[in-house]
């Protein structure tokens, strides 16, 4: 539930600042793009929190490697939103900055989430001696 809700404030976050900062520079924000893209991230972050929700009570090096394939799930499906959004709506250049900022801000408390998890997670056992 928390990192779902850290995502969502990561979106959030994302999209009011870049609005404030259409609104002050006199640009126009592109509204359904921008929202398609948000909701995409959001999805793409939901989706990366999975292999952590299954590697739950796994060693540390299984925890890594869950967020190691959260992070690349995430990457790839943040890459279709943005095929989606250039290929099929023709969004123009201006939507690469907000691909960007939403990228990097879900990817940011992805890794927030992925690190608390590692850490938290029980060390391997030692190797047994022969």
């Amino acid at each position: 539930m928390r990192p779902a809700l850290l995502l969502l404030l990561a979106v959030l976050i994302v999209a009011a600042g870049g609005y404030a900062l259409c609104a002050a520079m006199g640009w126009r924000p592109h509204t359904a793009c921008v929202a398609l893209f948000a909701a995409d991230a959001l999805v793409a972050g939901m989706l990366a929190l999975v292999p952590l929700r299954l590697s739950r009570g796994a060693p540390q090096a299984a925890v890594a490697q869950a967020a190691l394939v959260g992070s690349v799930i995430h990457l790839f499906g943040c890459l279709v939103g943005a095929a989606v959004l250039f290929a099929v709506l023709h969004a123009g250049a201006a939507m690469v900055y907000w691909v960007l900022a939403f990228y990097l801000a879900t990817l940011s408390a992805l890794v927030v989430v992925f690190s608390r998890a590692i850490v938290a997670a029980p060390p391997a056992a030692p190797a047994p001696k022969q």
